[in-house]
């Protein structure tokens, strides 16, 4: 068909005009989908800058007012007009640095587990497990650990700490249950699955030959581990780790709701405080004046933190040289791999006689081998542990959820009614509303955000992997990888405050709300396409331009064909980050108790409906809806994380073969 199409145009007198005509419309088809998906890159290059330009502004009286005071100063008075970021700097490092501490160990033993010891049917569940609780709403684990994890630290863990030797040094003051301590262990609990996930994905990048070569030469699984996987893992690991920090710093809602929200310095792990975000989120749509110029200044602290965090994780994840060693030497293995010797004859030799010290050493390398298998035994007690303590969380929150909000979600009302009234604690019939107004506002920002996140996100993607291997090119990548890691509530803040500038009618409304949560998906979406794009092999794209394909035909119908299951998981991933997300709408979109009157209004959200439904902590019909939404977040995002898995083994399966 394509050759009489050819002839067609060759022949009778105005052929060659035809074919020039057809090459020349080619050619601006071509020039067009290259520039769409070159503007499209340069949108994500100016969001980033316009992101820190727009705050840096904002903060510049706040930076001329108080100078590098403000970043020692613990004054927040906004009768003075004294304004001082110290207390909030502190808890932020206070409680990413015991998040770290809790959950590097676990997250490790849960990647070595779902990697190097576990029987190969468990392991695809186990991913799934672990990408399910990355996946759950910040809101959901901060009202979990608000209903169930602060009435177990006030009652059991604050008082036991406190009755340790020099516990009242850092366990000093009442045991509330809300407080420093409380925000590092939902934030140790929110990061393991990150860091477990990225862990395993290095693990598993080590080729199977160096374990087997291990193996082979008389090692156990963990001496393969450890001699042959985590030395070339580590580069991969530390990356974890960094954005495993990267994500607790920036987290806002689970940690507003628990830190207890003090002013001052924190005098111990027990004490109420403040974070950077939580602050952010509790303060600033009320802000004016020098008050809303500090928390300004606060969002730059937090960008240059983020933007440091997500660099040093790119640097740590640069491949290896061509020995298969780290370049950087504080990750390169300064000793030889020493592995166990292959195992020796009982007798030396059969014509000699056994000389006086052979039996020694038979002794040796008996109580070697019995302190090998201890070890072994050790390990793989310590990593199903792990596993267990990581797994304990997410069941409870499952369960919670289950119990307390199960009946309201089997009632069809709940979805199409509006949040009841506040009832008292004593009064004997609450009625009990529904999510509709909630769920409506959720698909309506969402379907915003899809129109700007979704085709510039793919257009971005496109354009680094298939144009973008210049310094342009390089240039976006980075942003991309930097704009993936920014806290979602500087989004917020940022299109709260350019609405605020140029329309202020709409700085809290639907339409402010949707284009955060778009802004937010771009980079998920580029960092998705490209990926998803890298893993078509060249063959293809060169098979295709051998056979006279313009290239935008090979980029749309040959290259996004191959790699289409992947394309729709990034989106998915994508609406499924979007549709939990709940400090950039809180900034931008507010909250409302009825339905949706346009996108120049206030919206509400299923994560937002959760947030504001705690203010009203003393109805109980307002916790049971909560509950319920909660529930109705947590079975949407686990059908998100299986379709998404489910068409990546459509994938993936008919490719193998």
């Amino acid at each position: 068909m394509g050759g009489a199409g050819t002839a067609d145009l060759h022949s009778g007198p105005g052929g060659p005009r035809r074919v020039r005509q057809r090459a020349r419309l080619f050619r601006r088809i071509g020039g067009a989908f290259h520039g769409g998906a070159a503007a499209a890159a340069g949108l994500v290059f100016a969001l980033a800058v316009a992101l820190f330009a727009l705050l840096a502004t904002n903060a510049l009286p706040s930076i001329e007012r108080f100078g590098f005071g403000f970043l020692t100063s613990g004054q927040w008075d906004l009768a003075r007009n004294q304004f001082g970021a110290g207390p909030a700097i502190v808890g932020t490092l206070l409680t990413s640095g015991l998040a770290l501490l809790f959950a590097v160990p676990v997250a490790l033993g849960v990647a070595l587990f779902s990697s190097e010891f576990a029987p190969q049917r468990l392991r695809l569940p186990l991913a799934y497990f672990v990408d399910l609780g990355a996946a759950i709403p910040s809101v959901v684990y901060g009202f979990w650990a608000l209903e169930v994890l602060k009435p177990v630290m006030a009652s059991s863990v604050e008082p036991e700490l406190a009755r340790l030797p020099g516990g009242h040094l850092l366990f000093s003051g009442p045991p509330l249950g809300l407080g420093i301590l409380t925000a590092g262990v939902i934030l140790g609990i929110m990061i393991v699955p990150t860091i477990a996930a990225f862990s395993r994905e290095s693990l598993r990048s080590v080729s199977r030959q160096q374990r087997e070569a291990a193996l082979s030469l008389g090692a156990t699984r963990w001496e393969s581990t450890r001699m042959a996987v985590l030395g070339p893992a580590a580069p991969g690991i530390g990356a974890a780790i960094v954005l495993g920090l990267g994500r607790a710093i920036g987290e806002t809602i689970a940690v507003a709701l628990v830190i207890g929200g003090g002013t001052g310095f924190p005098t111990s792990l027990l004490s109420q405080g403040a974070t950077i975000p939580s602050t952010l989120v509790n303060g600033f749509t009320d802000s004016f004046g020098l008050e809303s110029s500090a928390l300004y200044e606060l969002c730059v602290i937090l960008f240059a933190l983020s933007l440091a965090l997500n660099l040093g994780a790119r640097l740590m994840m640069r491949p290896a040289d061509a020995t298969g060693r780290s370049k950087r030497g504080f990750l390169r293995r300064r000793h030889p791999l020493r592995l166990g010797r292959a195992r020796t004859d009982r007798n030396p030799s059969p014509t000699l006689a056994v000389p006086p010290w052979w039996p020694a050493v038979l002794r040796r390398q008996s109580s070697r081998r019995l302190r090998r298998k201890v070890v072994y035994a050790v390990v793989v007690v310590l990593v199903v542990g792990a596993l267990l303590v990581a797994a304990y969380p997410l069941a409870s929150l499952v369960r919670t959820a289950v119990e307390n909000g199960g009946t309201a979600v089997v009632r069809p009302s709940f979805y199409t009614s509006e949040p009841p009234p506040a009832c008292g604690i004593n009064q004997s019939a609450c009625p009990i509303g529904g999510i509709g107004p909630a769920i409506e506002g959720t698909f309506v920002l969402l379907g915003v955000a899809s129109l700007v996140g979704l085709p510039l996100g793919l257009f971005s993607g496109i354009f680094l992997s298939e144009y973008g291997r210049n310094r342009f090119g390089r240039v976006v990548q980075l942003t991309v990888d930097v704009m993936v890691g920014v806290p979602s509530i500087l989004l917020g803040v940022f299109v709260f405050a350019v609405f605020l500038r140029f329309d202020p009618l709409d700085a809290r409304t639907a339409l402010s709300g949707g284009l955060a949560l778009g802004f937010l998906m771009i980079p998920i979406v580029a960092k998705a396409t490209t990926t998803a794009l890298g893993t078509v092999p060249a063959a293809v794209r060169d098979s295709a331009l051998a056979l006279g394909f313009p290239r935008h035909r090979v980029t749309a119908r040959v290259v996004l064909g191959s790699c289409r299951s992947a394309l729709v998981t990034g989106n998915l991933v994508a609406l499924m980050r979007a549709g939990g997300e709940a400090a950039a709408v809180i900034v931008t979109a507010g909250t409302s108790q009825f339905w949706v009157q346009g996108l120049r209004a206030p919206a509400a959200t299923l994560a937002t409906f959760i947030y504001f439904s705690l203010q009203n902590n003393a109805s109980p019909n307002y916790t049971i809806d909560a509950w319920g939404a909660a529930l109705v977040l947590l079975l949407i995002m686990a059908a998100i994380s299986l379709a998404a898995r489910a068409t990546l083994r459509t994938e993936t399966v008919p490719a193998a073969e």
